[in-house]
């Protein structure tokens, strides 16, 4: 599955998408209030000012899943998959951004496949 990229600049309700059959999964980029530079350290304090001006953030990556099912598009799970802690602008492009989508879509995917299976088995 292919999907959609994020901007070199990211900003939250960010969404990259792609399609397998009549499945779609959707990447949504949120703010992940747990984390701070304060975690770990790694930061300077040159990245530490930057975090409070808000030049760059920890993200929260989410995915969910939907299928279509005659001409109407029913969300399979909200949350198929999760990352967190995820550095977002602190550097000049986000592609990191992109590898995480990609792995949490296709987890996404496989959940929306078991998830239609159990309900084709349970009919």
């Amino acid at each position: 599955m292919e999907l959609t990229k994020f901007d070199n600049f990211a900003i939250c309700s960010d969404t990259v998408e792609g399609s397998h059959g009549d499945f779609t999964v959707t990447v949504l980029l949120d703010r992940d209030p747990d984390i701070t530079p304060n975690h770990a350290d790694c930061y300077s304090e040159k990245d530490k000012q930057r975090w409070r001006d808000e030049e760059w953030f920890f993200g929260l990556l989410r995915a969910k899943v939907s299928v279509e099912v005659a001409g109407q598009t029913v969300i399979l799970d909200d949350c198929a998959a999760s990352l967190g802690g995820v550095e977002v602008n602190i550097i000049d492009t986000n592609s990191h951004l992109d590898e995480h989508a990609a792995e949490l879509a296709q987890e996404a995917l496989t959940r929306g496949i078991q998830l239609v299976q159990a309900i084709k088995a349970a009919a």
